[in-house]
């Protein structure tokens, strides 16, 4: 049987090629969209990104190392797609992340079993907005390891990979921007001048 080529692959039965495509990277799919949305901080753009990361990731499936991580090699795939467009756009994200909408925290809540204990859900939006806004405050060479590390749940080795930098530089990032985000979330907690009595 004759297998059909994609653009920038081997030939290979078409049928049998999607399917472990499909079976292998598919199921990565939302971790790559959370990633893409964290880059590009536009839900439109996040999907525009995570689109070309997966047509490029099918493209190129005959490179992908069965005893690796698909996860590492879709998220390599997504930085560098994002590096790309930054270098051809010459724009930097702007948008926020956020969702402030009563009914879309108090219906998360609900979906995760959670109380929707006024005091609680306060509590949770005011942790969960300074959080986000202290992780966007960092520098992207900062927050981007420190969101594969403690987010995406990759390893160091991986991170290293997926962003193409050494692996002593990840750990290095990671433990700069988790003390940088212990300063400005110390700094939402306890205001200059303040002392909390």
């Amino acid at each position: 049987m004759l297998g059909e080529r994609v653009m920038g692959s081997k030939p290979t039965n078409s049928a049998t090629a999607r399917q472990r495509f499909e079976a292998v990277a598919l199921p990565h799919l939302d971790v790559v969209y959370s990633a893409a949305l964290r880059l590009a901080r536009n839900p439109d753009d996040a999907k525009d990104l995570l689109q070309d990361t997966i047509l490029r990731a099918y493209r190129f499936f005959h490179q992908f190392e069965p005893d690796s991580n698909c996860r590492a090699w879709l998220l390599k795939i997504l930085y560098n797609n994002f590096r790309n467009h930054l270098r051809r756009c010459s724009l930097h994200p702007v948008m926020a992340l956020t969702d402030d909408s009563p009914e879309s925290t108090e219906a998360a809540f609900v979906l995760e079993g959670q109380s929707c204990n006024p005091e609680e859900t306060v509590g949770q939006r005011w942790i969960g907005r300074h959080l986000e806004t202290a992780i966007n405050a960092l520098p992207l060479e900062f927050r981007e390891p420190l969101l594969l590390v403690d987010v995406q749940e990759l390893s160091y080795p991986e991170v290293a990979e997926v962003l193409q930098i050494p692996l002593g530089t990840v750990k290095s990032r990671v433990s700069r921007a988790r003390s940088l985000l212990r300063a400005i979330l110390r700094g939402a907690v306890y205001p200059a001048g303040k002392t909390g009595t």
